[in-house]
């Protein structure tokens, strides 16, 4: 498939669409089957993976982790929470996402992840508006596919938080990516190797996932600078990426003395300009190379120890259950059961 071919798919109006122009309640019935729960005294449903697959009977589907679909305009989907990761990517248009009570425009780029139970819906998708909704089992997420998304932290914490049974799923993350070029061309791509696949398609779509993640970061951190000055962002960025490549070693006094800082001047700064101290960003860095190793590699917890910089164990271990909630030995354990 090319992309004019794609395009001309997507904008294609599909026989439910067309009914649903008619009738936008006319899909309502298919929810009535459904389990419904409780949250803040509202009643909202449950959609699993499965219900999801055989709804959407894709015959291109080739993965059982993965489902790609593009959200039927003028349908009236209710209030619902699942059981997968969802993303959402307007490809053209706009539309509102309403996010634990929360109402958001989307617009043309804009793109909306959500872990499980987070209450929302979509609505105001009409004729020039295209979402495409990438449903994702929390075992998609592979360890390689992780390891590749290590150094993007953002990014890799929230997938490891959602994919984690110790974590409350209560979390979203934005996206406002309309500058993004590349990511429409490397969505669309997706969406070409989705929907005529070729030999190596599983492998090829997992690329472009992690690419596209990879971009998601670099809009996030510059939307993220852009509230500072242009001096300000470059030389912040800098010295996040110095802290990032140098956490085993690195020092208040050495990452002042790297950028001709006083180590006074450079921690305001930084609290400044993150919300966090130099403390608190060095020891999440520590945490989020640690995490990664317990899941992919089969170092033992004392050469990972050592490799992220941590000489006294009782303290590591401690500040590694206040964040998730259980010893490194057993998150291993239960990680490398879920990923099985």
């Amino acid at each position: 498939m090319i992309i004019t071919e794609l395009r001309e798919a997507l904008f294609t109006f599909t026989k439910s669409e067309k009914k649903h122009q008619k009738d936008p309640k006319a899909g309502l019935k298919l929810y009535e089957s459904f389990e419904t729960k409780k949250i803040d005294n509202h009643d909202v449903y449950i959609f699993k993976f499965d219900q999801q697959k055989k709804k959407i009977a894709n015959p291109y589907s080739f993965n059982p982790k993965l489902e790609i679909v593009k959200h039927a305009r003028y349908s009236m989907i209710p209030f619902h929470i699942h059981d997968y990761i969802e993303m959402n990517y307007v490809y053209s248009g706009t539309c509102i996402a309403v996010v634990q009570d929360r109402k958001i425009m989307l617009k043309q780029g804009d793109i909306c992840i959500m872990d499980t139970n987070v209450p929302h819906t979509i609505y105001d998708v009409e004729e020039n508006d295209i979402v495409i909704n990438f449903l994702m089992k929390k075992n998609y997420f592979t360890a390689s596919m992780l390891s590749r998304l290590s150094s993007n932290s953002i990014i890799s914490d929230f997938l490891l938080e959602a994919i984690s049974h110790d974590q409350k799923h209560q979390r979203f993350i934005l996206f406002h990516c309309q500058k993004s070029l590349k990511l429409t061309d490397l969505v669309e791509s997706l969406l070409c190797e989705y929907y005529d696949p070729s030999f190596c398609t599983t492998d090829v779509i997992e690329a472009y996932m992690v690419l596209i993640f990879a971009e998601l970061l670099y809009s996030y951190q510059n939307e993220q600078s852009s509230y500072t000055s242009l001096s300000n962002k470059t030389r912040i960025l800098a010295i996040l990426q110095f802290i990032e490549e140098n956490y085993q070693t690195c020092s208040l006094d050495l990452v002042a003395k790297e950028f001709s800082f006083h180590p006074n001047y450079l921690s305001r700064f930084i609290k400044q300009t993150t919300g966090k101290t130099f403390k608190q960003l060095l020891q999440e860095q520590k945490l989020n190379k640690a995490n990664f190793l317990l899941i992919t590699t089969q170092e033992s917890i004392e050469k990972i120890l050592e490799d992220v910089g941590y000489q006294n164990h009782g303290f590591f271990n401690k500040i590694f259950k206040e964040r998730y909630g259980t010893t490194p030995k057993k998150y291993r354990k239960q990680k490398q059961m879920e990923l099985a």
